[in-house]
């Protein structure tokens, strides 16, 4: 019985820390996304074209992650 407890609390702790990896990865992307985007603060074609990338793995990120839920 004990490890079965035991199985759980892994199981849980193996969901908590994959949330967690994905909030950091979240705001590792978001961080990235906006100092891209002050940098071409003036020019808002060139910051679309090259920080689309950006907002790409976002979504990405999202919908790995409603998946993995």
């Amino acid at each position: 019985m004990a490890l079965s407890a035991g199985c759980h609390y892994y199981e849980e702790y193996r969901v908590l820390k994959s949330t967690a990896d994905i909030q950091d990865e979240k705001a590792e992307l978001l961080k990235a996304y906006r100092l891209c985007l002050a940098k071409y603060q003036d020019e808002p074609p060139k910051a679309k074209e090259v920080c689309a990338p950006y907002t790409q793995s976002l979504r990405e990120l999202e919908v790995r992650h409603q998946i993995t839920r």
